[in-house]
């Protein structure tokens, strides 16, 4: 039994080294979205995103980072103080929205197909960091052609884990309107390595 381990576990250590790059893909993208998104104006131009994203078999982790125009930042970070009632003004300026999610992705070429959940986070001009760290729900789907892709997204973003949890709540009793209500569309340029 002994003399079996060995070899065992030099073919282990050989698929672990193989399987990685068989079945791993990293991703470099750029992504559209409409501008209206957050009450802006219909005329106003898209919001560009920067997307990295690496998967191994299903798994599928990803950066996306959204460049926020000001009027979305300013609506986002306004809030009701709950001990007071008044109204706390938001930051008007642009900001970066980071989101990190882990989810899983199938490939059944040229079709790909993605659900994601994960954190995200405010970047503001000027150094600034908005202290809270909130949670969302990514779909997509699109098509892959060798080397390059387009796909289409919906991203759903909630201001804490609570938020999510109370729309995934909903949608067990048939309610997915939290879910999918405010699901914004981004259009997806991809390069796989």
């Amino acid at each position: 039994m002994k003399k079996l381990l060995v070899p065992l576990a030099a073919v282990m250590l050989l698929s672990l080294a193989v399987v990685p790059a068989a079945y791993s893909e990293f991703e470099l993208g750029l992504g559209l979205t409409p501008g209206i998104v957050g009450g802006g104006d219909p005329n106003a131009d898209p919001i560009v995103n920067f997307h990295i994203g690496y998967s191994w078999t299903i798994l599928y982790f990803t950066w996306d980072a959204y460049a926020m125009p000001d009027y979305w930042v300013y609506n986002n970070t306004t809030y009701v103080d709950p001990n007071t009632g008044y109204v706390i003004p938001g930051y008007l300026a642009p900001g970066f929205l980071n989101m990190f999610d882990i989810g899983i992705r199938i490939v059944l070429k040229p079709f790909v197909g993605y659900a994601e959940i994960g954190t995200n986070g405010l970047y503001i001009r000027g150094g600034q960091e908005y202290g809270k760290i909130g949670v969302n729900f990514r779909l997509g789907a699109g098509v892959k052609f060798g080397f390059w892709g387009i796909n289409l997204s919906g991203t759903q973003v909630f201001n804490s884990g609570d938020d999510l949890e109370a729309a995934i709540h909903q949608a067990r009793h048939g309610d997915w309107s939290y879910l999918t209500q405010g699901m914004t569309p981004t259009l997806n340029f991809v390069l796989y390595f």
